[in-house]
């Protein structure tokens, strides 16, 4: 498995926003995470094919930059005074491209915005990008279901569940934000080797 990091890149942008009844502007962080691959080369060949990253789709809980916390089943709150960058969709999206661009093993990969010319196509379901309390303490848990598509005829070559669920130290965002970047890792490092692999496999004769 290859090893990639996720480098903490946290603004301290303190923007104003989400007026009290007061009319006082409450500031709030913004978080915005990068993926940078592992120093250390992880070898494997270059694919001759290209790829689009399609945007994530999600429940509407998850399509936000609100930081999602589910302090009980079914429950859902928000870390107060924190957002993600772009929302979480979005986002995962950025960090997915970031990956296969880091791995060093394909050249044309990219956003359907891009205008790409691709082989393949990568459709994800966004299952889970939040905060869980649980009995042992807090976790944050990133999940979400992948398929690779021939782009030509929209045929699904392979599908396969991905997730990572890694504990969050403390009660505040920051906490939180180091923990979701450790199950982004985790989760698109494993989706980058498997699309890899399983692209190459769709180009040999059957």
């Amino acid at each position: 498995m290859k090893s990639f990091r996720l480098p903490l890149l946290l603004s301290t942008l303190v923007l104003a926003g989400c007026a009290s009844l007061l009319g006082k502007p409450q500031p709030f962080t913004i978080y915005a995470p990068s993926y940078s691959a592992s120093a250390t080369p992880t070898g494997g060949e270059m694919v001759d094919w290209q790829l689009m990253v399609e945007t994530p789709q999600s429940s509407e809980t998850l399509n936000t930059p609100r930081i999602v916390v589910m302090p009980s089943p079914g429950v859902i709150e928000v870390y107060p005074g924190a957002r993600w960058s772009d929302p979480a969709p979005v986002l995962l999206r950025r960090l997915i491209v970031q990956g296969f661009e880091q791995s060093g093993r394909i050249l044309g990969v990219g956003s359907a915005t891009t205008g790409l010319n691709a082989d393949y196509a990568l459709a994800i379901d966004l299952h889970a990008f939040q905060g869980e309390v649980r009995a042992d303490g807090s976790h944050a848990v990133v999940a979400f279901q992948a398929r690779l598509l021939d782009y030509r005829d929209s045929r699904v070559l392979a599908a396969r569940a991905f997730s990572a669920d890694e504990p969050i130290a403390s009660k505040d965002s920051v906490a939180a934000f180091s923990a979701f970047q450790s199950a982004v890792s985790e989760s698109v490092s494993a989706l980058v080797e498997w699309t890899l692999q399983e692209g190459s496999a769709g180009r040999k004769p059957r």
